[in-house]
């Protein structure tokens, strides 16, 4: 078996930021530039376009050659692209070698907790400069691979051939580095190509209706609103919030939780309706529409959808569009989509809906299935509470969900002491808060924050209340936290195994190794264990109200002084403490960048449950390719397929029974499905 490292250059007036790779690899405009490639261990070598092919992309690989090989590329899903679209369509190769050739080197830095950027990863790593990516790469793209006067400038392409070189010298330095994937993840990553690869159906002539409304409707709201405002640009964000505050509102800026706090209120100030168009302009749903447009390019199907290990969980996050993050519907999608073939914003006047509304409702359904096929998708019901309690050994919990199924009646009537039976709509939403809120350690801050979203706001002695109710009935759930949290300290501390439940720390080539029940690895680079200052105060308990603990924190008080001042008027003195805390490097999950991260027992019980719900997924998803269903997307923890139009044999009850069941790893974990069959997503 011979490994290929190798990397494409190219160039195209398509822009790959918007339309992904996919499409960008589609694009009439697109062509290679270079390729550099390297067998094992050889010196890199330079292919142009007009060179005899290598040997490796030779057709006849695929039958009978005295040599095997391993493709190996960083982020492969663009490499795969340009070979499909440009190499195989336009040039000498009519061949490409199947899935189980290729190998992703960013998706081993990925599955590590690593940046998936070849430069980042190297940094990170501390690759010396020999073996690491070259800085003028960025440069070089701009002047030679969009557009520019210097296309093709010899010294620059010289330059260009020379980078490209050098990135694969970086990515075959790296690929030794890291750990190959386990035999189940390497079936999932190619699971995951194959999704990626084959992408969903999108209704185009809906989406071109949807951007067709949207146009007008956004010139019609920001003319009503230019109207009623009398402001310039209506749309300028500083012009509306100055707009606001010479109306006597006292506010700071114009989000969305800003103003819909003041339409709570009574429109003292006449600025409602104003308020509502803003907001209405605002809304991003709608521009997913543009987003769908640029990245289907001239074809039918949205490709590219999912990135493998996007979380450090190993859970897949979204590319492009992102479609793990679409609006749920607030009006019925069925009629929306019906409303857009009239592009007439006087029907939606007619039908009491606002365009806005209509469009962020129908966006789900713009995703299809193929022409003659229908989806079947299932969707895991409480799948981390469940994942929780079946870690943690919180048998109660468990036979719940094996039971009657309802937890957060049970949360509830364990917060209200009354029977399930007689909970109320409102007690129940109550249950549901703890039951989210709370799992992985999350305090009254946590339920306040969680009930704000749901736009029922709390006070902090109802979520302290709740909070150490909870924990109350779920203690094994709490103890797990501190034995985790022990476990992963001890290992760094001590450089020995340590072990909880089945879940395995181990210290290994500068990263604390944390083993799953099914056997994968969760990675924290260069773990540390430092001593940590924690200010506090504790109010008593009265009958009324349990006892409260405060800390100190710089994101919820504007400076110590009031923190001491909120102890002043409680009675009572702050105190401070020495913790010691568990630091590590990785990817900040909000700014995307490379830094120290601190984490803790409930973190981490948050990181392993959610990667065990993950594998549960994975593995359901290899058994349904198996059975025949074609996987198109994954949505957190949907499984989005589509089969035949008149298949009797794969059914939603067929589909149901098998994400239902599971492997050896995870027995005793009751898992319940809700799956069903339609001609467009919908939620």
């Amino acid at each position: 078996m011979v490994k290929v490292h190798f990397d494409f250059e190219t160039f195209s007036e398509c822009d790959i930021r918007k339309a992904g790779a996919w499409a960008y690899a589609a694009h009439p405009s697109t062509r290679i530039l270079c390729m550099g490639y390297a067998y094992d261990d050889e010196p890199p070598q330079l292919w142009v376009p007009g060179d005899g092919l290598p040997e490796f992309m030779w057709r006849e690989n695929n039958f009978r050659s005295r040599r095997i090989f391993q493709l190996h590329a960083w982020n492969s899903f663009f490499e795969w692209a340009i070979w499909e679209n440009v190499l195989r369509k336009h040039m000498e190769s009519s061949y490409i070698p199947p899935l189980d050739q290729w190998h992703d080197t960013a998706a081993l830095a990925g599955s590590m907790a690593l940046p998936r950027a070849l430069g980042n990863c190297g940094k990170a790593l501390g690759m010396p400069s020999s073996v690491s990516k070259d800085k003028r790469g960025y440069e070089l793209i701009k002047l030679l691979s969009i557009p520019n006067k210097m296309n093709g400038d010899p010294k620059l392409t010289k330059e260009m051939h020379d980078y490209c070189l050098q990135d694969v010298v970086a990515e075959r330095a790296l690929s030794k580095k890291l750990y190959d994937l386990n035999s189940i993840e390497r079936r999932v990553w190619i699971l995951d190509q194959k999704i990626n690869i084959k992408g969903i159906g999108l209704d185009v002539e809906n989406v071109d209706h949807a951007l067709d409304v949207y146009e007008k409707a956004f010139d019609d709201i920001k003319h009503r609103l230019t109207k009623l405002t009398g402001l310039a640009n209506a749309n300028s964000q500083k012009q509306f919030l100055d707009w606001m505050i010479d109306r006597g509102h006292i506010i700071d800026d114009i989000t969305k939780g800003t103003l819909a706090t003041i339409l709570e209120g009574e429109d003292t100030q006449g600025t409602h309706e104003a308020i509502r168009l803003r907001m209405a302009l605002a809304k991003t749903a709608p521009k997913k529409y543009q987003s769908m447009r640029t990245r289907v390019g001239g074809g039918t199907r949205l490709r590219g959808n999912v990135m493998y290990h996007g979380a450090s969980t190993g859970r897949w996050s979204s590319t492009g569009v992102n479609l793990q993050n679409i609006a749920r519907p607030t009006v019925d999608a069925d009629m929306c989509i019906k409303l857009l073939h009239a592009r007439d914003l006087d029907l939606y006047k007619m039908s009491d809906i606002e365009p806005m509304d209509a469009l962020s409702s129908s966006v789900r359904g713009m995703l299809i299935p193929s022409e003659g096929k229908k989806f079947i998708i299932g969707d895991y019901a409480s799948i981390e509470s469940r994942a929780l309690a079946w870690l943690a050994g919180q048998e109660d919990k468990l036979e719940i969900f094996r039971g009657h199924g309802k937890m957060y009646e049970y949360v509830a009537s364990n917060i209200y002491k009354k029977p399930i039976e007689n909970i109320t709509k409102a007690e129940r939403f109550v249950g549901k808060i703890g039951e989210l809120a709370c799992g992985y350690g999350g305090g009254a801050g946590a339920l306040q924050g969680m009930a704000e979203v749901y736009k029922a706001p709390m006070t902090k002695a109802d979520a302290e209340k709740i909070k150490q109710q909870w924990r109350k009935v779920n203690p094994l759930i709490c103890k797990f936290w501190y034995e985790i949290e022990q476990a992963a300290r001890e290992a760094v501390q001590k450089q020995e195994v340590r072990q909880v439940r089945g879940i395995k720390f181990v210290v290994k080539n500068n990263f604390l190794v944390c083993q799953l029940p099914s056997g994968r690895r969760l990675y924290f680079h260069r773990p540390s264990i430092v001593d940590k200052k924690v200010v506090m105060y504790k109010t008593p308990a009265t009958e009324d109200m349990p006892e409260m603990s405060y800390l100190y924190s710089p994101s919820e008080y504007t400076s110590f002084a009031e923190f001491e001042k909120c102890a002043e008027n409680a009675g009572v003195e702050p105190y401070e403490f020495i913790a010691m805390n568990i630091q590590f490097w990785g990817v900040n999950s909000k700014t995307k960048k490379w830094c120290l991260l601190d984490t803790y027992g409930g973190k981490l019980v948050e990181n392993i449950t959610q990667a065990v719900a993950r594998d549960l997924m994975a593995e359901s998803m290899l058994a349904l390719d198996k059975s025949g269903y074609e996987i198109v997307l994954t949505v957190h923890d949907e499984i989005i397929s589509e089969v035949g139009i008149n298949d009797q044999t794969r059914t939603v009850e067929d589909f149901t029974r098998i994400m239902e069941q599971t492997p050896n790893w995870a027995d005793g974990l009751p898992v319940g499905v809700e799956a069903y069959q339609a001609l467009r997503y919908r939620k």
